[in-house]
């Protein structure tokens, strides 16, 4: 067989602050230096001036002090370079990236990738109010339990099984505007919880309940079509690819198809139709690939298809009827 290597590992463009956090920030070139910055304090201070939201867990000791000098470095080298140095892992999500302990890796982007599937099922109205962007702010001292269920009244929704969330007092916190869920899980993530949304609103679980943390994908019950790529037979003379692959959609889908000697249309009416973003984060590590199990490797987890016409990779979202017909 024909070996053909997609090594990709995706820069995300861009810089500056934004009121919405902007995941591209991650690949911003920073230059400044830090002298003995409590890690809380760093992370705040680097969010400003690339206009990311870099989250530290509350788990992590907030006396660790960071010592950093940056003369054009990104975002994104830093951030390994602090964890590496505090003992703490990289976590990035769709709108944020935490700095967590080890042992949890990856557990908050497996949930999130369960969050995303279980808002795009639910009844309208419920979803508008999961999806609805705030800022939110809290003081020293204010209880997790607290502002979970003030966030929940404002919303006028019911969250249940608050008792889940122990009190605690939380530092000083100050988030850009987020979707309820985002934020809700972003603070039960300190927690290992998460809120598992249903058409009667929210109940708090585990933060594992219902993820495969190894693939980073939520597990359904009866899924659309499959998450894992199609088992085909790989004949003598046929092209693999390896892909590593971590970018928004709208970068990824462009320069794959590319590296396919293709040209690529992703229909964004279509997946705002189903209130998929562009700029949604795809992730990839897979090898040995035939053509039609890297695309879908690509675009499953986000329930999308793809098509080639013409020598044109089209990638768009089903119309959500296929999923729940209209009763």
């Amino acid at each position: 067989m024909l070996t053909t290597g997609l090594m990709l590992l995706f820069a995300l463009a861009g810089s500056g602050h934004s009121a919405v956090p902007d995941p591209a920030a991650l690949d911003a070139a920073v230059r400044a230096t830090w002298t003995r910055v409590p890690i809380r304090d760093w992370a705040r201070r680097v969010s400003e001036i690339t206009g990311a939201t870099v989250i530290v867990d509350w788990r992590l000791d907030p006396d660790v002090s960071v010592t950093l000098a940056s003369d054009g470095d990104t975002l994104r080298s830093l951030l390994d370079r602090v964890a590496a140095s505090t003992g703490a892992a990289v976590e990035p999500l769709a709108s944020t990236t935490r700095l967590v302990p080890r042992e949890v890796s990856g557990l908050a982007a497996a949930a999130e990738a369960a969050r995303r599937r279980d808002l795009r099922g639910l009844p309208p109205e419920i979803r508008r109010i999961a999806e609805r962007r705030a800022s939110w702010t809290w003081p020293a001292a204010a209880q997790p339990r607290d502002l979970v269920a003030a966030a929940a009244d404002d919303a006028g929704i019911t969250i249940a099984s608050l008792d889940r969330v122990p009190h605690d007092h939380l530092p000083a916190t100050s988030l850009p505007p987020l979707q309820l869920a985002e934020r809700l899980d972003l603070l039960l993530a300190n927690f290992d919880l998460r809120v598992d949304w249903s058409a009667a609103g929210g109940t708090i679980v585990p933060i594992d309940a219902g993820v495969d943390p190894l693939d980073g994908t939520g597990i359904r019950s009866k899924p659309v079509r499959p998450i894992r790529p199609r088992e085909v037979p790989k004949r003598a003379g046929i092209a693999v690819y390896s892909l590593r692959l971590e970018a928004p959609l709208n970068q990824a889908v462009p320069a794959v198809a590319k590296s396919l000697g293709l040209a690529s249309s992703l229909d964004e009416a279509s997946l705002a139709a189903r209130g998929i973003a562009p700029g949604e984060i795809v992730r990839v590590d897979a090898r040995d690939l035939s053509r039609d199990e890297l695309l879908d490797a690509i675009v499953a987890p986000l329930d999308l298809e793809w098509r080639i016409e013409n020598e044109t990779l089209r990638v768009f979202a089903a119309p959500a009827a296929r999923d729940a017909p209209n009763p």
